[in-house]
């Protein structure tokens, strides 16, 4: 009987080492797993965060390109040249400096605008830069460049006068876990001139 007793307390105590080694596997398996399941989380985090960020910035900067537009179309004109309206440069670049509070909360220093007005060529297809104004280091079109339009922009617009606003901003994510590139978030749009057919801008940095 002894024996028997001493064999199960054996029994008894090798199940317990052995369950105790198995929590102590258990864990040690939950510590590899978090350790490989966590760079993957951080860093899908980190996307999420710049992606939502960038998503914001973009729709600012879609909205800042069609605020400059709207400005200089709407622009009243310092007097009229036959049929186009006469603005200095001037007063173009206080709508440009206007429009780039529309990126606000995020800084304006990393905004950079171009507003110019091409002429639509007979084949419908291209335009002709007349006039070019930039903002904080955007680059000014040269004038009589021919630019290509967008895709059924210039049907039946041929010899009709269009204002294009651009607008870039410069977007640096934060590191949180790691350096990650700039991005340069872009949009631009075409409006037609609201007070004439047309604008003439002859002191804007290009034109005619």
């Amino acid at each position: 009987m002894t024996n028997a007793r001493v064999t199960t307390a054996q029994i008894v105590s090798r199940a317990a080492r052995a369950g105790r080694a198995l929590r102590h596997d258990a864990r040690a398996t939950a510590a590899v797993e978090a350790a490989l399941i966590l760079p993957v989380a951080l860093t899908m985090f980190a996307l999420l965060i710049y992606g939502a960020e960038a998503f914001a910035i973009q729709r600012k900067v879609t909205l800042t390109s069609r605020t400059i537009t709207d400005l200089v179309t709407q622009a009243a004109p310092t007097q009229m040249s036959g049929s186009a309206s006469v603005v200095a440069a001037a007063t173009i670049d206080n709508d440009l400096c206007a429009a780039s509070a529309v990126i606000t909360p995020y800084t304006s220093a990393n905004l950079s605008m171009v507003i110019s007005e091409v002429l639509v060529n007979a084949d419908q297809a291209t335009a002709v830069v007349q006039w070019s104004e930039p903002y904080n280091g955007g680059a000014a079109r040269a004038y009589g460049a021919i630019m290509t339009l967008p895709t059924g922009l210039g049907t039946g617009q041929a010899g009709s006068y269009l204002v294009l606003g651009e607008a870039s901003y410069n977007y640096t994510p934060l590191n949180i876990f790691a350096a990650t590139s700039a991005l340069t978030l872009h949009d631009s749009i075409y409006l037609t001139p609201r007070q004439s057919t047309s604008i003439s801008c002859t002191d804007c940095a290009t034109h005619g």
